[in-house]
């Protein structure tokens, strides 16, 4: 069965900090923040490894993997499960690359409008970090279950 994620979902990922969770062959599980996420079909999500360490062995050993998320702005909430695919070149590695770019500008029009100074000045470090990044891959998960952390209402 082929799992059709919406435009508000799609948007979601694009606009939030997601929890990337992988496991082990083992079983032993392993949760990170990833800001450098977008959804580039109706059941495909780019997810750019920049950084992962564990992350990346557990998708080399196993490649069922999940997604939560949280936009508060909108009261909702997701989790997305399915199988992840590593690149180190080619078509989807550029796609990660062009992310970078277009994330990286969005987090320094955003850190401008910061208030607090010593969190604006954070901020602002954390945005150079991508300046000239290299991504180790791109990661490209292929959405299978898809499920609301939100209940129910009549």
């Amino acid at each position: 069965m082929r799992m059709v994620m919406s435009e508000e979902i799609k948007e979601m990922l694009d606009e939030n900090i997601v929890y990337l969770a992988t496991s082990s062959r083992e079983g032993k599980p392993n949760v990170v923040p990833v800001g450098l996420v977008r959804a580039i079909s109706d059941n495909e999500v780019l997810v750019v490894d920049v950084r992962f360490k564990k992350t990346r062995k557990n998708l080399e050993e196993n490649a069922q993997v999940a997604i939560s998320f949280t936009d508060l702005n909108r009261w909702a909430s997701y989790q997305l499960k399915g199988k992840a695919k590593i690149y180190k070149s080619g078509a989807m590695y550029d796609t990660a690359l062009d992310m970078i770019k277009r994330k990286r500008e969005k987090r320094e029009a955003s850190a401008g409008k910061i208030d607090n100074p010593e969190i604006r000045e954070r901020a602002k470090k954390i945005s150079n970090m991508l300046k000239s990044p290299n991504p180790k891959a791109a990661v490209l998960i292929t959405v299978e279950e898809l499920y609301s952390h939100m209940p129910e209402l009549d």
